[in-house]
């Protein structure tokens, strides 16, 4: 039991970095600097934790480079995409979206590894484009909905890229990828906002709440790295859904968001076809490596 604690953990310091990104935007801060506060975070976190710097022999020798650039790439446009959709449509929502990103793995391996597609993976396919369809419906407007669940289903395409792509780097302990993957992004999103249009210095309190997002961003990634290693990839994973909860839940508590009767059998369904596939893909990849 204390070991589920860790990935609860998790869940609760994602869910609160998440559900600060409405808050922040009230300050008007950018968006690159937001991320670049948040990948920095993570980055110099990283540093700490494996007590090392970065090492681009080590790149140059186990040939890393292409894969921490396409990786880097990708951990940048998956966050930006999110915190993009996040002005179209409540938090929450945004985050039950996101994580459809299980069953996009699974469909994207299956295709481009040319596996047939079973009955219970093409109905639970259909159950949550429904489900999105559902939590389309809003009083906020149709399109400004529509914007929004479209950034956040590429959030979710590439966060499935991600982890289709990391086990290129399987030779790295996952702090070591962590280090390697968000150095770029933080420096990318510094550029970014030295160079938009616009540019002014926000509020100390903005700064304030950006860091605090970005601590707990790298906390979550702790408690889940730490949860992986001692409770397992599966439990983890199912645990890891009570994320979009809290922030449903958040997002409730601090700025009233509030959900439909349809958004939310719509929040639900999406859940039940993503927990599915979840557990039916950490299932397979178990029996695969037994």
């Amino acid at each position: 039991m204390f070991v589920i604690r860790f990935a609860l953990l998790s869940s609760f310091f994602y869910a609160l970095n998440v559900s600060m990104i409405p808050l922040i935007y009230t300050f008007e801060v950018s968006v690159f600097l937001f991320l670049f506060i948040r990948f920095g975070t993570t980055f110099c976190t990283s540093l700490f934790v494996t007590k090392s710097l970065y090492s681009f022999r080590k790149i140059k020798d186990e040939r890393l480079g292409f894969w921490i650039l396409i990786l880097s790439l990708l951990f940048g446009i998956q966050s930006w995409l999110y915190v993009e959709a996040v002005k179209y449509m409540s938090v929450g929502l945004a985050s039950v979206v996101l994580f459809t990103y299980p069953l996009l793995t699974y469909l994207i391996v299956s295709i481009t590894k040319k596996r047939p597609l079973d009955l219970t993976t093409i109905l639970m396919f259909f159950i949550a484009i429904a489900g999105i369809a559902a939590i389309s419906q809003s009083d906020e407007g149709f399109y400004t909905m529509v914007i929004g669940i479209f950034l956040a289903l590429l959030s979710a395409i590439s966060y499935s890229l991600i982890l289709i792509l990391t086990p290129k780097m399987s030779s790295l302990q996952n702090w070591e990828i962590v280090k390697l993957t968000t150095l770029i992004p933080a420096l990318g999103f510094l550029y970014l906002f030295i160079n938009e249009t616009g540019f002014y210095w926000p509020q100390r309190e903005a700064l304030l709440l950006c860091l605090i997002s970005g601590v707990f961003f790298a906390t979550g990634m702790m408690f889940y790295h730490i949860s992986i290693k001692k409770y397992g990839s599966i439990r983890t994973a199912n645990i890891g859904y009570t994320e979009p909860l809290l922030v449903l839940i958040f997002g409730f508590i601090a700025y009233l968001d509030s959900i439909t009767i349809i958004q939310g059998i719509g929040v639900i369904m999406v859940a039940v076809a993503s927990i599915t596939i979840e557990k039916r893909q950490l299932e397979q990849n178990q029996i695969t490596s037994v």
